[in-house]
């Protein structure tokens, strides 16, 4: 049995630890908060811009634009959503799994990486894949700027045929105990896709200005909105996640705390016993030799 000495030693660090993960995840309830208003914020946006697409659908096909182009797919840029910091449960680890299934799933297409978050660099970074862009840390309200940087990367690269597809891997924020990895087809931009779901109007649409005047600026935000809607439901997930892990986590050092003070109740009853035993054989021991004197 362990010394009370090194009991004591040992609930202490544990109610350090404790006192550590009952902080941060109260950080991850004030932030989770921040990223719900966030995502409650942006998925309207996305909505809408999803709906002008679809009501232009039908006019899609006498459309010219370079993000509407189609070739046999030879090369995929892949963008792959990650957290910059641990400890929050198995959410780095079902994005990570959740993109290695769709590497496996293309094996004659060449796999490049546009990397969002630390986790993702530092699990790629020594493999073959080339990284053609990496941010390794997120602004904690994720700036319009980084947005359109990452954009910005994945339309030259599609544009200059070093993409033939662009495919978006982020964690889908439902609630903090139910989030999923998910896959989105940035680019090329299906026509047959949008077809599917449009039809909200009959006839052709009348433009102005022309149809390829409004794509040129209405396909980029396009993109840019489903961006910044996998990085906003990443980091919803993220948050959700770490709340979860560090109120188990806190949870566990409660019950470790309970059982260590068990146990040096224990060992400190049992000290306490020896001693008296010690104290009283002793003292029989003394009474003994007075009385073997006499």
């Amino acid at each position: 049995m362990l010394g009370t000495k090194e009991i004591k030693r040992r609930i202490r660090s544990v109610i350090s630890i404790q006192q550590i993960t009952r902080a941060m995840q109260m950080i991850a309830v004030s932030r989770l908060k921040r990223a719900e208003d966030r995502l409650r914020s942006a998925r309207p946006y996305a909505e809408k811009i999803q709906e002008f697409i679809e009501t232009i659908a039908p006019s899609l096909t006498s459309i010219s634009h370079p993000l509407l182009v189609k070739r046999e797919v030879k090369n995929i840029g892949l963008v792959v959503i990650t957290s910059d910091k641990g400890l929050c449960g198995g959410y780095n680890a079902n994005a990570l799994n959740h993109t290695k299934q769709f590497i496996e799933g293309h094996p004659d297409e060449a796999i490049r990486l546009i990397l969002i978050g630390r986790k993702g660099f530092d699990a790629y970074r020594r493999k073959s894949f080339p990284i053609d862009y990496s941010l390794l840390q997120l602004s904690k309200e994720i700036s319009i700027q980084e947005v359109k940087e990452i954009s910005g990367v994945v339309i030259k690269g599609f544009e200059e045929g070093r993409y033939d597809e662009v495919d978006l891997i982020y964690t889908r924020y439902q609630t903090a105990m139910n989030t999923r990895p998910t896959t989105v087809k940035l680019l090329p931009i299906e026509k047959a896709e949008v077809l599917k779901t449009g039809g909200g109007i009959k006839g052709e649409p009348i433009f102005e200005p022309e149809p390829e005047e409004i794509m040129a600026l209405l396909l980029p935000k396009y993109l840019e909105a489903q961006i910044y809607s996998g990085l906003v439901e990443s980091v919803a997930s993220e948050q959700g996640a770490r709340m979860v892990s560090m109120k188990s986590a806190t949870e566990n050092a409660e019950e470790m705390i309970s059982s260590l003070t068990l146990t040096y109740n224990k060992a400190r009853q049992a000290s306490i016993t020896k001693e008296l035993l010690e104290v009283t054989s002793g003292a029989e021991a003394l009474r003994y030799a007075k009385a073997k004197k006499q």
